[in-house]
């Protein structure tokens, strides 16, 4: 019962069975009927012939029709039910000589009713007529009208047959349509702007199917859209702090309300330096979420990935009085770790973007792990364990996004673009790994990457 919900093909199917069957029966009981009346009809014409036969042999036993009645009362009784059989014996002047009819003629009767009956004969000779109150016909004439009611009652019931069943492909056509036609004027109000518009199809087959796409694709583009608005605003943000101070200086020194001291220059060679990073950042970002970012893909030891950010960040972090501890996995007694397919280069970026950002939110006397272990055969986890300040449950699921701010990240992009989590979710996920967060306020904040392990027999090298 439940593929027959969700499969719109079995519906169909059923549709067009129960369509065709119906007409089918409908056409079958309606020529039943039709044909069981008109043989019945056939069999009490046909019985005419054979009481003209009885009347005859009679005739020629007793020379009249003295005594006969008794044939006309047994072809009387035996028709079929509901009809009634009426006869008249004539001579041929018209006079009647035996009858079995409720209402007689006056007189004799006419020459025009008696060419209508069977004639009667005796050694060639015409004695008498048969003429029953319908007037007779041949067996081929009887043959060919019954063959006609027949066939137009067969056409009768073929046209029922198709009413009937136009009105069920209407009733399942309708049902089938009306949620397509709700999916159409969904679409053209998405073409037309409105991402909010959703459609209401509970239905559980494939139709049903296509309207929770629908949906959840409405949904993304509505976010899609409010992530895009929210990422201009943010830019235009970034860019209007350090703009603002350029040209603040650049005015002051035009106008020789600052001198053109070093300090002045400083401030905007930094701030320029700090617009050169952005835009850097953004290219960056916009380039590895569209897949455009080339890769130098090679087989890297995890060990070997931590190393180098730990070596590059070690003097900054030792004039922080925050340590960094390497990770277990390098240490002689543990085995090797399996080699991941990445971009040396790009990972290193990656890192040490985490690290860097740890490095804002580890106070004097803290520490960051860099961890590398095996989960599994088929996947290398990395983690930066901070003992930094730590994000609010409520802010993880957004630590990633550009730019974002949370209550405790307010200084943490001062010193940088603020797109440094966001890139390297993006490096991650161009690899075909993972990132996510784990953090507690006051305990310090987890980022872990998964990466997968190619096959031996698998070629790690793309550019």
């Amino acid at each position: 019962m439940n593929f027959i919900k969700r499969s719109l093909l079995v519906k169909l199917l059923l549709a067009f069975w129960l369509v065709s069957i119906s007409g089918i029966v409908i056409i079958a009981l309606l020529a039943g009927r039709v044909s069981q009346q008109e043989f019945r009809r056939f069999v009490n014409d046909a019985q005419y012939q054979a009481l003209v036969d009885k009347l005859t042999a009679y005739y020629g036993d007793h020379g009249s029709f003295t005594g006969a009645d008794s044939l006309l009362d047994f072809a009387a009784k035996s028709a079929q039910t509901g009809q009634t059989k009426e006869f008249l014996v004539v001579d041929s002047q018209g006079s009647v000589l035996l009858s079995l009819a409720e209402h007689l003629p006056p007189g004799r009767l006419a020459p025009d009713l008696i060419r209508f009956g069977f004639s009667i004969l005796s050694d060639g000779k015409i004695v008498a007529y048969l003429v029953p109150i319908r007037p007779p016909r041949s067996l081929g004439e009887m043959a060919a009208d019954n063959i006609q009611r027949i066939n137009s009652s067969l056409f009768l019931s073929v046209l029922f047959a198709t009413l009937i069943s136009l009105l069920f492909g209407w009733l399942i056509a309708g049902n089938i349509i009306r949620p397509l036609r709700d999916l159409n004027a969904a679409t053209q109000a998405i073409a037309q702007g409105d991402l909010e518009r959703q459609v209401n199809i509970p239905a559980g087959d494939e139709i049903g199917a296509l309207a929770s796409s629908f949906n959840v694709m409405s949904a993304s583009l509505k976010r899609s859209r409010d992530l895009r608005l929210q990422m201009t605003a943010d830019i235009a943000h970034e860019l209007r702090n350090p703009l603002s101070i350029i040209l603040g200086n650049a005015e002051a020194l035009s106008e020789g309300v600052l001198p053109a001291t070093p300090e002045t220059l400083d401030i905007i060679y930094d701030e320029a330096r700090h617009l050169s990073r952005l835009v850097d950042d953004l290219r960056t970002l916009s380039r590895s979420e569209a897949g455009e970012l080339p890769l130098m893909l090679g087989p890297v030891r995890p060990e070997e990935i931590i190393t180098r950010c730990a070596t590059a960040y070690a003097i900054r972090a030792s004039e922080k009085g925050i340590s960094i501890i390497p990770s277990p996995a390098l240490e002689g007694s543990l085995a090797p770790l399996p080699l991941v397919n990445v971009d040396m280069e790009r990972m290193q970026q990656v890192l040490a973007n985490l690290v860097d950002n740890s490095l804002k939110h580890v106070h004097s006397g803290g520490s960051i792990q860099l961890l590398a272990e095996s989960l599994d055969a088929r996947s290398v986890q990395i983690s930066v364990i901070d003992s930094g300040t730590g994000i609010a449950e409520a802010e993880l699921p957004f630590v990633f996004a550009r730019f974002y701010r949370g209550k405790q990240t307010s200084g943490r992009i001062q010193d940088g673009s603020g797109l440094g989590l966001a890139i390297s979710k993006a490096l991650v996920e161009l690899h075909g790994g993972q990132i996510s967060a784990e953090s507690q306020p006051g305990k310090g904040t987890t980022i872990i990457i998964r990466l997968r392990v190619p096959k031996p027999s698998m070629d790690n090298h793309r550019e």
